[in-house]
């Protein structure tokens, strides 16, 4: 009996150091901006494959329609040496007052900074600007 109770402690232990370093290995940033009746949120998820990075944004509104928004036009983002970068992809889905989309871009040269995510003329708000540190 105290061999099975000394192996189920070692396992949860083993649990525990393992769940942690996945959480290490891995993080979120999120950042959000409001204004002009629209609330722009994306998520920065790392690890990303090489040479790319995926931001989930979310566009939520109650009183514009997001239709006519095109983030493959509207997004870019700027690096810390103030060098922008256009969309290579933007998977987009949902409509009117809700919209999602996963927009991809190159990797920066330079390794880890802070970048920013822009979004411009959505709501009447010429440029949001969601800051991130990339790795």
């Amino acid at each position: 009996m105290n061999q099975v109770k000394a192996a189920a402690a070692t396992l949860a232990i083993a649990l525990c150091f393992s769940a942690a370093a996945f959480g290490a290995a891995s993080s979120v940033a999120t950042a959000s901006h409001s204004g002009g009746g629209v609330t722009v949120k994306a998520t920065y998820h790392t690890p990303q494959p090489p040479n790319e990075l995926r931001f989930e944004v979310q566009l939520d509104t109650h009183s514009v329609n997001l239709d006519g928004y095109d983030l493959q036009n509207l997004a870019l983002l700027r690096d810390a040496g103030g060098k922008t970068y256009r969309p290579v992809n933007v998977e987009a889905k949902g409509s009117g007052h809700h919209r999602d989309a996963v927009v991809v871009f190159p990797q920066p040269p330079g390794g880890p900074q802070h970048v920013e995510l822009v979004i411009k003329d959505i709501g009447g708000v010429n440029e949001r600007i969601l800051r991130f540190q990339i790795s």
